[in-house]
């Protein structure tokens, strides 16, 4: 997508979006009662999300305008903005035009990043895989051009809007991994992609194959790849912009690129979805195809534990004990209870290795947070209050929402082994969401940490 920014309309802009506010006072005046006049008779109510299309064949006016209400000025906030926007936009798309144009004042020019995102989200296409009639029908869908029409726009908001722009593409470039099928987006494509992003970015990155793995002896994360004809991986994406100035932030982002279950193998229902397990490493890529875009002053270590969970005759089996990188010994009680078993491995390596000053993991780990939480919010779990105020004041403001969710202590004690130190899986089947994180809390030690469950909204 290429914006293009322009101080004037010309009658070149034929498809014009103008956002408006309240009544409209915004529209720049050289439209105002023109557009005022053609939106009366159509009882315009200027409500959130209300359109409508004006046609003109006068050569100083847009031949095609669509109006479209932000509701009261008031009421705006960037969450607002956003999706209004990105309603709108795949609005236009319908339209069989390849480039549209926007006209922005002021009021709109304060929101220039959550513009930027919105012009990238809401133009994406899932279709990446199509061939042939309907490749090209999904491709006339795509907005090639927009035009920011703003008179007095600033380098400043150019720049947040450009930098939106990124955010939004970012994002999309992880939503073509997650839903990507095991086939084309498994172990090996997953290492390709953190090798292009650090040699773009010129990141440091170790990529552990299997015998660094268990020279390691990581034998959670290994237990689990035990099934797979693919080798298990552990990725290591290292930005330190600050050097030994600053301690680290590690982000751990789990990748069972396919979860079958394994010998506890899942019903059918639901099963052909399972390549998404990957979806916290693909979002721990999309973070390090940022961080030196937007140029962040922070040091920031990015870990993705790979392997598919799969059913062989040497896969793990309920009851088996595997001891992880940390030397605390775990209990197989669900082989399906596969993502804590790769991460716990991760999260000890990251501290042992990086002495981090916080830690977050981001998983797609339990049903059981769908249930409590449905699709469209994450649960948040951690051990320090600072750290979780931050990350629920910065999901509000992206509109990511999480809700902060308990570790009891009776669901640390469910988590206790009958054999071993750990199991994997509580006794009792309860509270699934809750437990999965007091198993994971046991590998934290001191460190600062959050993890984020996005089994809701990773699809």
């Amino acid at each position: 997508m290429k914006i293009n920014f322009q101080k004037n309309f010309n009658q070149e802009n034929a498809l014009l979006l103008i956002p408006c506010l309240d009544q409209g006072q915004n529209i720049p005046e050289f439209l105002k009662q023109w557009v005022s006049e053609r939106v009366k008779s159509q009882q315009f109510s200027y409500e959130v999300g209300e359109h409508v299309s004006i046609f003109s064949s006068d050569e100083d006016k847009p031949a095609h305008s669509i109006v479209w209400s932000f509701g009261k000025a008031k009421e705006v906030t960037n969450t607002k903005i956003r999706s209004t926007l990105a309603k709108a936009i795949k609005h236009l798309r319908h339209h069989p035009v390849s480039e549209i144009s926007i006209m922005l004042n002021a009021d709109f020019l304060k929101y220039a990043q959550e513009i930027g995102e919105a012009l990238a989200l809401s133009n994406y296409n899932p279709a990446i895989y199509k061939t042939g009639k309907d490749r090209e029908e999904a491709q006339t869908k795509i907005i090639q051009k927009i035009n920011i029409i703003a008179k007095d726009i600033s380098r400043v908001q150019k720049y947040d809007l450009e930098e939106g722009l990124k955010i939004g593409l970012a994002v999309n470039q992880v939503r073509d991994l997650v839903n990507g099928p095991h086939n084309l987006v498994n172990v090996k494509t997953m290492t390709d992609k953190a090798k292009e992003i650090a040699a773009k970015n010129k990141y440091g990155l170790k990529i552990l194959d299997k015998k660094q793995l268990e020279k390691l002896q990581m034998g959670a994360l290994l237990g689990v790849n035990q099934g797979s004809h693919e080798e298990a991986k552990l990725i290591v994406l290292e930005y330190l912009p600050l050097g030994k100035r600053q301690e680290p932030t590690a982000i751990v982002g789990k990748g069972v690129v396919f979860d079958s279950g394994g010998v506890n193998i899942k019903p059918t229902q639901g099963l052909s979805e399972m390549h998404m397990d990957m979806a916290g490493g693909a979002a721990v890529l999309g973070v390090f195809s940022l961080l030196k875009e937007l140029e962040i002053k922070q040091n920031v270590i990015g870990l993705i534990p790979l392997t598919d969970n799969s059913v062989d005759a040497t896969s793990l089996k309920p009851s088996d004990i595997v001891t992880s990188y940390s030397g605390k010994t775990i209990e197989i009680g669900n082989t399906d209870a596969e993502g804590r078993l790769i991460l716990c491995d991760a999260i000890s390596y990251a501290i042992r290795t990086y002495q981090p000053s916080q830690v977050i993991d981001i998983a797609t780990l339990t049903g059981a947070c769908m249930v409590a939480l449905g699709d469209q919010l994450a649960g948040m779990f951690g051990n320090n209050k600072r750290m979780k105020e931050r990350m629920l004041s910065a999901a509000h403001e992206t509109n990511e929402e999480i809700w902060e969710m308990p570790i009891h202590e009776s669901h640390r004690k469910a988590m206790k082994g009958k054999f071993a130190d750990l199991n994997n899986i509580s006794d009792t089947g309860l509270g699934g969401a809750c437990t999965a994180a007091a198993f994971l809390e046991e590998f934290v030690e001191k460190t600062d940490w959050i993890h984020l469950d996005i089994a809701g909204p990773a699809m």
